[in-house]
């Protein structure tokens, strides 16, 4: 009975139940998707330093963070990084995009253990070699694409053989690249002499902080970072993230909860007559106001099951203008927006589920 009115009441009145779930529906779409980046970003971040713990990561000076595959350092830099106290071995990479390809990791064979950790081998084929125009790919990446040993990768006029692939190591950087000799892609992308990113592997733990600090006070064009620094920078950055989250999601309750508010009061205004009708039949008080906060909450359930839908398309959509995939909405998101958005439709709904239970029965049957 309770549902045939709700469903009843919202057919009545179309066009004022859209416009209120609007109200909702904006106010979580904003929560979730600011929520989203800081999701992303802890993910691909704590992705990332599952590769690099314990080492060092230098980059070009202001490109630390997200924008590496940005970062250009002269290649000659490596030589001086070696010769720092502390250091064991020092991986360069590149970063470069080739045309048909997309997004292709440079590096030498002898970098491979700090790259991709001890534990991370081929599943098939042999490693690239310098000069031969040869790739080793990524689990996913080969599966996703339906490659195996001995196939091509073309770019321009250029063929790259498929020599290797590797085995799944369950972190995406490693399981979707593409990677080739850095000289080779060097060439290929017009960036000889230049690298992007350098992997330094210190001696102990320890020297890790030194190098770091080292590098960060004597070298003016590249920056230093150990996986707990970037850590560090990352919570500092979320935290901005969910502070900003907080304001919004405390802007959109108020908005949200005083308009569907609003609308439930005038809905029990209108309804006197169905309410009293309800009651001179036997409904209790508590069945009248859980009928009015089941309307509530549908209405602000229903604008949150919509935004969470239009959250989950536009960071679909940024993160296909991102070199990296920085928006995430998670299953968590998911439900605490749901569940954000019905804790909005029952604070709504009490005040106007109080008044439709304290209706005399005779008074609202007289009502026209």
């Amino acid at each position: 009975m309770m549902w045939e009115a709700m469903l009843r009441e919202f057919g009545r009145h179309k066009l004022r139940t859209v416009l209120t779930m609007l109200g909702v529906m904006i106010g979580i779409f904003l929560v979730t998707s600011v929520s989203s980046f800081s999701e992303g970003i802890t993910y691909y971040v704590n992705d990332q330093i599952a590769i690099t713990s314990g080492l060092v990561t230098i980059v070009e000076k202001g490109n630390m963070g997200f924008m590496v595959q940005q970062s250009e350092i002269d290649e000659e830099l490596v030589d001086e990084i070696r010769g720092i106290s502390g250091v064991d071995e020092v991986a360069p990479i590149l970063f470069a995009s080739l045309d048909d390809i997309g997004s292709v990791t440079g590096t030498i064979p002898e970098s491979q253990e700090i790259i991709r950790g001890v534990n991370i081998n081929l599943e098939e084929g042999s490693e690239f070699t310098e000069g031969l125009y040869e790739a080793v790919l990524g689990k996913n990446y080969a599966d996703m694409n339906d490659y195996s040993v001995g196939d091509k990768l073309k770019t321009g006029e250029t063929e790259i053989e498929i020599v290797g692939i590797l085995q799944e190591s369950g972190e995406s950087g490693i399981d979707n690249a593409v990677n080739m000799h850095m000289k080779d892609l060097q060439e290929l992308a017009d960036k000889e002499g230049v690298i992007s990113i350098m992997m330094i592997k210190p001696l102990t733990p320890e020297d890790a902080d030194f190098i770091e600090q080292v590098i960060n006070d004597d070298f003016d064009d590249i920056a230093a970072a150990t996986d707990r620094s970037i850590m560090n920078s990352v919570n500092e950055m979320t935290g901005q993230l969910n502070l900003m989250t907080f304001a919004l999601g405390s802007i959109a309750a108020l908005i949200s909860g005083i308009v569907i508010m609003n609308v439930m009061i005038i809905s029990v205004r209108e309804r006197r007559r169905d309410i009293g009708t309800m009651k001179a039949i036997g409904a209790t008080n508590k069945q009248v106001i859980v009928s009015v906060l089941m309307e509530s909450v549908a209405i602000s359930v229903g604008g949150a099951i919509v935004g969470v839908i239009l959250s989950l398309a536009g960071t679909s959509y940024i993160n296909m203008l991102l070199p990296q995939n920085l928006a995430l909405v998670t299953p968590r998101l998911v439900i605490q927006g749901i569940l954000f958005a019905a804790f909005i439709g029952v604070v709504s709904g009490v005040l106007p589920a109080r008044q439709a239970a304290k209706l005399s029965p005779i008074e609202a049957l007289r009502y026209e």
